[in-house]
This record gives C-alpha cells, sequence and structure tokens, in this order.
C-alpha cells in the first residue's frame, strides 16, 4: 500500500504534514519553489525506493594520459572548495536551510595561443537542502502522521568552455573563464516518517530538473614549477529551474599540469 507524503513548510509555524492516496513511485514537484507541496511516495512496508545516479567522472575526460600528452599545449585540472546556492527560499519556520556545501572540478585543456585555451569537464557543485528542526506531526486518514529527515537537492554536471589569461608578474598570472553546464539535479529525502507509532526510515530520490546554462570565472595563478601552477578562482554558475533562477557560487582552489 502507497501513500504519497507532502511537507508544506512554509505554511506552519511547526510544520505538518498530509498524507494523500497513491500512485507509489516516488513523485516530487520541482524545487526550489516551496510554496508548492513538496510529494514524496513511500512503501507502507517501510522500504525506501533508491533511484539516485551519482556521476563517476567527467564523459569529456580523454582516453589515456598519453594521448594528451602528446597535444602540444594541453593540460589537466582539477579544484576544490565550497559552494553557495542562492534558492531565494531564506528562513522557514520550523527547518533549518542550509545552503552550502563543498565542491569539486576536474577537466582537460587545450592552449590556442599565448592567451587563450579551450576547456572540458565535470564538476560537482555539491547540495542545498532543507531539514527539520523538530518532528512535524500531522495527521491523515485516521492516523497520526510524524516526519522528521532533511529535503536536499544536488546539482552536477559536464562544461565546456574558454579561459583567458595573461601574465601581470613573474610566474603570477590573471584568467577569466566562461562557458555552459550541461547539468542535472536529482532531489531526496532521507530521515523517518512514523505512522501511528510505527517508524518507517530510509531514504528515497528522484531526478528534479536538467538544463544547459552558462558560467563565468575570475582567478589567480602562480607557476610553482614549469609544469605545476596553483590557482584560486571564483565562479558563478547561472542555473534555470524550469523558471526559476538559482545562481551557485563557488570559491576553489586548484592545480594545473602542462604537458
Amino acid at each position: 500500500m502507497g501513500y504519497v507524503l507532502r511537507i508544506i513548510p512554509s505554511v506552519y509555524s511547526a510544520g505538518s504534514c498530509f498524507i494523500s492516496s497513491p500512485p507509489l513511485n516516488s513523485t516530487l514537484h520541482r524545487w526550489p519553489d516551496f510554496s508548492r507541496p513538496l510529494q514524496l511516495s513511500f512503501n507502507i512496508q517501510g522500504k525506501f525506493v533508491m533511484k539516485k545516479t551519482i556521476p563517476f567522472i567527467a564523459a569529456v575526460a580523454l582516453s589515456s594520459v598519453s594521448t594528451l600528452s602528446a597535444a602540444e599545449g594541453a593540460y589537466v585540472f582539477g579544484s576544490i572548495g565550497e559552494s553557495d546556492f542562492d534558492t531565494g527560499v531564506g528562513s522557514v519556520s520550523g527547518f533549518n536551510v542550509d545552503e552550502s556545501d563543498s565542491m569539486f572540478t576536474i577537466g582537460v585543456g587545450v592552449q590556442v595561443n599565448d592567451y587563450f585555451s579551450l576547456e572540458a569537464g565535470y564538476t560537482d557543485l555539491g547540495e542545498a537542502s532543507l531539514s527539520t528542526t523538530s518532528p512535524i506531526t500531522g495527521s491523515a486518514y485516521g492516523s497520526t502522521v510524524t516526519i522528521d529527515g532533511t529535503l536536499a537537492a544536488d546539482v552536477a554536471g559536464y562544461f565546456v568552455g574558454v579561459k583567458g589569461e595573461m601574465d601581470v608578474a613573474e610566474k603570477v598570472s590573471l584568467f577569466a573563464k566562461a562557458g555552459l553546464l550541461t547539468w542535472e539535479s536529482d532531489v531526496s529525502f532521507s530521515g523517518t516518517v512514523t505512522v501511528d507509532g510505527t517508524a518507517y526510515s530510509g531514504s528515497t530520490s528522484t531526478e528534479l530538473s536538467d538544463g544547459t546554462d552558462p558560467y563565468v570565472s575570475l582567478g589567480a595563478a602562480y607557476a610553482v614549477t614549469e609544469t605545476v601552477t596553483l590557482g584560486l578562482q571564483v565562479s558563478r554558475y547561472m542555473l534555470d529551474f524550469d523558471g526559476s533562477d538559482v545562481d551557485v557560487d563557488t570559491l576553489s582552489l586548484g592545480a594545473t599540469f602542462n604537458f
């Protein structure tokens, strides 16, 4: 027997929940518009359906380092840092909104001339989440239902772009990047749903949205050696979640290895 769990955080000061009839398949409304009900189906037997797929590495990575090293001006790079999601949700009574997370990027590039390069790779921007600060209790069909958990949406995808770089001092350069990110976002719920005193714990996720949107970056780099460069950069990813604009800002520290 399946039920659909609806969480409506913007309406109730302590939070409330409702349960409606099937379908059994996982269904969630589009995030980040929290003014609409967030629906999540679960199995009354207490086992949540796992649907999330996590990409492993960028499809644009070359098949071998030897092939890349043969190309003049080729390089590989990677970075780690922090992301900040501008969801527009703000504070929600009874819930904790967390819009910051860790992120990483890996990629390859080819220098076209002294000033410009072409790049491609994979980036994981992390996630933004909405967690209950205390269990939410409501009633449905004569049953008392309590929900305690976290709703989260992540963003990851593949990018292609152009990098412009100029030396400003010995071993020091400034650079700018611009390109397109083809991304996907999954939304997940993890926690406990209690029906008439019987608790069902687990997690579930489903695809939320996807798209291809622009990004821009600014940064500075320092050449440690002829082949290794360290860099610090800020980036903004301007994502369109089905008509809702969500900017993701990142600050990252990276390394580039030149062949």
